[in-house]
């Protein structure tokens, strides 16, 4: 399934979860400027397939206008600076959180992780590691994520009880994610 396509049966979405998408994780990098330079959690076509989507719910005529811009315009042949300029005023005017949406990627895109997770214990370490080093080992990751290299010695790291313990620790870590975004999705009507 497609990260997209999966944070949508998930959560709803809005411009900011499409800006937050568009931007993808060097908004998160220590570069954040050089956003650019990392890829795009979205395509072209998802992007103007939810600028059709909302094109029947638009409210004023500048909503209708920037969204008509971005349904008909040839998004993949722009630069995405050009793109992320359309995208900012409607995730504004959608009062979107970017934190709060990228939290929503960070789920969907570690949810694809484990279910993709390679069979052998290195393979499967090294595929979490890669995930988290993307999101700069954030500090609400799980303890396991944030001590991978650290405090536990190489040669335990890839034992399967290791192992197990982190998946579980993922899974567990995933669940109340989950749980916590739809809470505030809930209070927050987003």
């Amino acid at each position: 399934m497609k990260t997209f396509q999966r944070l949508k049966d998930e959560f709803p979405v809005n411009w900011a979860t499409i800006l937050a998408g568009w931007r993808g994780l060097g908004a998160v990098s220590p570069w954040p400027e050089r956003w650019t330079e990392f890829p795009s959690l979205l395509t072209a076509k998802e992007i103007e397939d939810y600028a059709f989507e909302r094109l029947e719910s638009a409210g004023g005529s500048a909503e209708l206008s920037a969204i008509s811009d971005l349904a008909f315009m040839d998004i993949s042949s722009k630069r995405r600076e050009e793109i992320a300029s359309l995208l900012v005023p409607l995730s504004e005017s959608d009062h979107g959180d970017l934190v709060f949406e990228l939290r929503k990627w960070r789920l969907a895109i570690l949810q694809e992780t484990l279910e993709n997770l390679p069979s052998d214990a290195v393979g499967a370490v090294l595929a979490l590691t890669e995930f988290w080093n993307s999101f700069g080992f954030p500090s609400d990751a799980p303890r396991e994520a944030r001590e991978m290299g650290s405090s536990i010695r190489p040669a335990e790291s890839f034992q399967q009880a290791n192992v197990d313990r982190l998946l579980l620790s993922h899974r567990e870590w995933a669940a109340s994610e989950l749980a916590a975004l739809k809470g505030q999705s809930a209070v927050s009507g987003l």
